[in-house]
């Protein structure tokens, strides 16, 4: 138990805490911001129709979604042939097309709910793993919200030139860094 006690007063323990508070603050400030941006994102990039998931509207094998080691088996995909749907498709389309990597999250999505919910939209540019059960930005943490911003193409309208300068992936990318320190 004494050694409980030193923590409290240890000057590295505490600046952990005071750098925990500052990027939990750093993130709920800027929450309010994400839900008004990817508003404008989901009118941009458009509405599905609500009934494809995300399994119909890419392709059997994909990566690294697909792991197509057992013959006729893929965890990911219900069906191995897509289904296409021209509202689905094209939305998206645009998602790739506003993912600064070419690369969003299929795995976080639920590709029915694009018809009215901009968030599933948002969780495309999230990292590809550990956020698909996060239901909202407010449960996001300070690495996901400041994933979006950097992968969501649209957001670099938003911000001063200097925050992509020099341009992501350059690890001098100052969102780069913050990505780098947070993970």
């Amino acid at each position: 138990m004494a050694a409980n006690t030193h923590l409290i007063g240890d000057k590295e323990t505490n600046n952990w805490f005071k750098a925990y508070i500052g990027l939990n603050v750093t993130k709920e400030g800027l929450t309010n911001f994400l839900c008004a941006e990817l508003q404008k994102v989901h009118t941009v990039v458009g509405k599905s129709c609500g009934k494809c998931p995300i399994e119909n509207l890419i392709q059997c094998p994909t990566n690294p979604y697909c792991n197509n080691r057992k013959r006729n088996y893929c965890p990911f995909h219900k069906s191995q042939k897509p289904q296409p749907c021209p509202i689905c498709d094209n939305v998206k389309d645009n998602i790739i097309l506003h993912h600064r990597y070419g690369k969003p999250s299929w795995r976080n999505t639920r590709a029915e709910q694009w018809a009215l919910n901009d968030w599933e939209i948002g969780k495309c540019y999230l990292p590809p793993d550990g956020y698909s059960s996060i239901s909202s930005v407010q449960e996001l943490d300070y690495n996901g919200v400041i994933s979006i911003v950097l992968n969501c193409l649209h957001f670099q309208t938003c911000l001063s030139p200097l925050c992509l300068s020099p341009p992501p992936p350059d690890k001098q990318c100052p969102l780069e860094k913050v990505i780098q320190s947070t993970s």
